[in-house]
């Protein structure tokens, strides 16, 4: 068997979860963590030589080229002390346009292409594939227009806001998380921010459970939080601080499953973590998908198994 490319971070340890599962298969692999790069590993390969070699070569005979690539993750390395910003970020660009330039040069099975993730990782683009799919939504307005934000409000009576597309914004050198959160009036009153930025407006959908689906190839693992049972996680359950935040394994209806399954192959993904909420009147309705979301707590709490269900995808034993 050739080896399994995984490309990820130091500090990710759902990556080391699906490792030592690998590991416990006696698999190949070969781990990049990608903020060794430019300062601790190198970047080399050839393109139209005599003897071109790719990104991450094998030395091994035989297996030069990965059976399976894994696109977890993708870190920067910290500034070191001295450099110019300017000449960092010149430095960090570069090494991560060689790095995905040489990943996509493998013909192989990828969880998943990095082309994908970036498109997938729009969520109004995840929106439209949804309704197309006939998946239900809240009612949404992507705007940075005042007057339009008032109308929606008006109209939605109860209405969150979250970002298009990051969640984290960095203030005063600091990274902070940006959460879903539930828009009062006097946030409509004032809204000479909300020009700056244009963000995703969505009326308050009562919930009876948050959903997560986490979806490995054609596997489905389906879980339940109880997010109204705790007032820290009734917008957004990723809030809380509560380790203890009631979590259950869920049956998805076999219709809906087979659409989530149809969505990911239209996003051409391998892997996603996909967001629903479940109402007290039996509907669900899709949030979003983020094509490389975290799961480990979830294998930790309900023993899912998702860990090595990645590792048997990537060694080809699972679709």
């Amino acid at each position: 068997m050739n080896p399994i490319l995984i490309v990820s971070t130091i500090v990710d340890i759902a990556t080391d979860a699906v490792v030592e599962a690998l590991n416990e298969f006696g698999a190949p692999l070969m781990r990049v963590n990608t903020e060794d790069l430019p300062f601790s590993a190198e970047i080399d390969y050839s393109i139209g030589t005599s003897e071109s070699k790719p990104l991450f070569w094998h030395s091994q005979e035989n297996q030069a080229w990965f059976s399976a690539v894994w696109y977890r993750r993708v870190r920067v390395p910290s500034i070191p002390e001295g450099m110019d910003s300017g000449v960092y970020d010149f430095c960090v660009r570069e090494n991560r346009s060689a790095l995905i330039g040489g990943l996509l040069g493998h013909q192989t099975r990828w969880m998943s292409h990095p082309g994908s993730i970036w498109q997938a990782e729009f969520k109004p683009y995840q929106l439209q594939i949804a309704t197309d799919l006939g998946l239900s939504i809240p009612k949404t307005l992507i705007s940075n227009k005042p007057d339009s934000i008032r109308e929606f409000y008006s109209r939605c009576k109860e209405m969150i806001a979250k970002p298009v597309r990051s969640g984290h914004v960095v203030r005063n050198g600091v990274e902070c998380a940006v959460f879903t959160t539930k828009l009062k009036d006097e946030d409509i009153d004032d809204l000479a921010d909300a020009r700056l930025s244009p963000t995703i407006y969505q009326e308050l959908i009562p919930k009876k459970y948050d959903i997560r689906v986490t979806i490995v190839g054609s596997k489905v693992f389906a879980a339940a939080i109880d997010s109204q049972s705790d007032p820290h996680a009734c917008i957004d359950w990723r809030k809380t601080e509560n380790p203890e935040l009631p979590h259950f394994p869920i049956e998805l209806p076999s219709q809906l499953v087979t659409t989530l399954l149809n969505m990911m192959s239209r996003l051409s993904l391998t892997y996603g973590a996909i967001d629903l909420v479940l109402t007290p009147d039996g509907r669900y309705l899709f949030l979003e998908v983020n094509p490389n979301g975290q799961w480990l707590w979830l294998d930790d709490m309900l023993s899912l198994g998702i860990s090595r269900a990645i590792a048997e995808w990537l060694m080809g034993n699972a679709q």
